[in-house]
């Protein structure tokens, strides 16, 4: 072989190395990789009062996620590269969303009165911890962590930071990734749903919800506390009205309101906008009797001490007008 020939080889090598790497980088193996979406709930909560809003936040490094650290080098070099069809923080918001509504909660009815469940994801890992060449089978476990609370409407925390986990493993070739499917599942399943749940009904009385405000809706303790109304006077048959006399902005003050005469005997609940246990204080129910030929007369009750009481009882003595011909 002759010198000139044997440059033109090397010169060939020199050119042909690159597009022969470039033709092993592309026998390289991609796996799509698709986290849970769907859940299946065996129990199922009812009468909720309040609906859920969830929030997820990522702290995952969606690169980082598949560990093949302990494989020798060269299985290394032949893992398959992975990717996600969706991302954690949109595949765990599908997977809580499906989940929830399965169990019986209203996923984002109103903004007003909506609990919030706020999930953040610690972590999320599969580790491929060995290979075994002859019958091609790897050794895999997985991981995931998240912290999750709940919030109330007016985002005042309810149920404190939980953490919860998922753990599986598999020794398998055809089910390398499925402990990570499944690790996902179980720590997204191990959220206390029961407490969520108490947390989304209505309190027995009002004090357990201190700062949740009347609108109107029907689903507040307020709103569903029964207050007994019981006004006389003497003589009877004075005409009797009330209204609303606040001193907090969150309530509003109203006109008179006419009701009955007496004697006037009720059970009612109230549908005071704005109103909250808390505030209750700084609001009176004024209450006006009248009766023609005898002077108006009006008595002032404090909320606070009304919805712990639940009643509003009164009595007036009417006192008659003076006349010109009497005060002659």
């Amino acid at each position: 072989m002759n010198l000139s020939f044997r440059i033109l080889i090397a010169l060939a090598a020199m050119v042909l190395t690159p597009f022969i790497a470039e033709a092993k980088k592309q026998k390289t193996e991609y796996v799509n990789i698709e986290l849970p979406t769907q859940a299946d709930a065996s129990r199922r909560f009812g009468n909720l009062d309040y609906g859920l809003r969830i929030q997820v936040i990522n702290n995952v490094d969606e690169r980082s996620i598949i560990n093949i650290g302990e494989l020798p080098g060269k299985e290394a070099e032949k893992f398959p590269r992975v990717s996600f069809d969706s991302g954690v923080k949109e595949s765990v918001e599908q997977y809580l969303d499906n989940l929830a509504t399965t169990l019986g909660f209203q996923i984002g009815t109103s903004y007003d009165t909506d609990y919030i469940l706020r999930v953040n994801v610690k972590e999320l890992r599969l580790r491929v911890k060995s290979y075994n060449v002859k019958q091609k089978i790897y050794s895999s476990s997985a991981a995931m962590v998240l912290n999750w609370e709940l919030l109330n409407a007016d985002r005042e925390v309810v149920i404190e930071s939980m953490t919860t986990t998922g753990h599986k493993s598999s020794r398998s070739q055809s089910t390398l990734f499925k402990p990570l499917g499944e690790a996902f599942a179980e720590a997204l399943d191990a959220i206390d749903w029961d407490r969520i749940a108490s947390q989304l009904k209505i309190a027995k009385n009002a004090r357990q919800e201190k700062n949740k405000q009347v609108t109107g809706q029907g689903n507040t303790a307020l709103e569903n506390t029964v207050i007994r109304w019981f006004i006389t006077s003497r003589p009877q048959g004075a005409d009797v009205s009330w209204r609303v006399v606040s001193s907090t902005p969150d309530v509003k003050n109203t006109n008179a309101n006419y009701v009955g005469s007496t004697p006037y005997e009720s059970t009612e609940s109230f549908d005071i906008k704005g109103l909250t246990y808390n505030n209750s204080g700084n609001v009176q129910i004024e209450i006006t009797c009248e009766r023609p030929g005898y002077i108006a007369q009006s008595k002032r009750f404090n909320l606070r001490q009304v919805i712990d009481q639940k009643e509003i009882s009164a009595k007036f003595n009417l006192i008659k007008e003076e006349v010109e011909s009497d005060k002659e």
